[in-house]
């Protein structure tokens, strides 16, 4: 949480549009691969309503459009426009900017038990998301 409150006050202090945390929350998720309104709302664990008025107003800068899914009429699938990948490349790039600015000031064996200790997390938070996706 440390480290994404510091990105998050770092892009809002350094971005011509600022992005609130779910904007950002959103542009990545889309930016994932297409989705759904309703994939969004429970990615985010939000009401439709609430990610609705978020995906209203991408749409409205130009960073996301809405699409008619071709297996299913009925839905409207949610993609970034080309604008929309342009301003998340920028956003991760002066993020991971922003955290290397930070690890710098670090010795580079605390770097090295960082980059172990990010790597043991990530493994076991793979495994369980993975055997709990297995098992479910």
């Amino acid at each position: 949480m440390l480290l994404m409150r510091s990105v998050s006050a770092h892009l809002r202090q350094t971005s011509k549009q600022p992005l609130a945390p779910a904007q950002l929350g959103t542009l990545l998720k889309i930016g994932a691969g297409p989705c759904t309104l309703s994939e969004l709302a429970r990615h985010q664990a939000v009401s439709l309503p609430t990610v609705s008025r978020s995906v209203d107003m991408l749409v409205r800068r130009g960073w996301v459009e809405r699409t008619m899914d071709d297996t299913d009429r009925r839905q409207m699938l949610l993609g970034l426009t080309e604008q929309g990948r342009e301003v998340l490349a920028d956003v991760k790039a002066r993020a991971e900017q922003h955290i290397a600015a930070k690890l710098s000031s670090m010795s580079s064996s605390d770097r090295a038990d960082l980059a172990g200790a990010a790597g043991l997390l990530a493994s076991v938070f793979t495994d369980r998301s993975a055997a709990k996706d297995s098992s479910g």
